[in-house]
């Protein structure tokens, strides 16, 4: 909002703008709720949901429903786990297969910028101290304060 305000006053200082036009310009700023609060800015700067995991018990019969809704490519790291890729930024679906009792979302993955696990492990603890943080290398998991466990990893380029 600032910096709408001081362009507004600077296209009036340099006769871009008539002091009525600048008057009604200030009063539509203040008036808008999008402008007038700020964006809070976060810890990290995410560009998006990088991934979701869902836990199954079937895995070709989850295989076949994404593919033929949807039109996911599908790849297979392992026997037990799929990764469905769908539309054109990449995202993913992974799957994990499991018998008996099932979590049926295990985590999903915030892509952030300027990500390094290092970075990213010193940030939760100094902004969430004593929250648990882990890594598996390429990435740092958290657990939210209901229990959903979080991935953030690095934004695709």
């Amino acid at each position: 909002m600032k910096h709408t305000i001081d362009t507004l006053v600077s296209q009036f200082e340099r006769g871009s703008l008539t002091r009525r036009q600048l008057v009604q310009a200030l009063l539509m700023v203040a008036a808008s709720p999008a402008l007038a609060q700020e964006r809070p800015v976060g810890a990290f700067r995410p560009t998006g949901i990088d991934h979701v995991q869902i836990t199954v018990t079937d895995l070709k019969a989850t295989q076949q429903f994404y593919e033929k809704l949807f039109g996911v490519t599908t790849t297979s790291p392992n026997p037990t786990q799929l990764s469905l890729r769908f539309g054109s930024a990449g995202n993913t679906i992974s799957v994990h297969s499991e018998s008996g009792p099932i979590k049926p979302i295990d985590h999903f993955g915030i892509a952030v910028e300027d990500f390094s696990t290092e970075a990213a492990l010193a940030t939760v603890k100094r902004v969430v101290p004593g929250m648990k943080a882990e890594t598996n290398g390429t990435s740092v998991f958290v657990i939210g304060p209901d229990g959903v466990r979080v991935q953030i990893v690095p934004a695709r380029k």
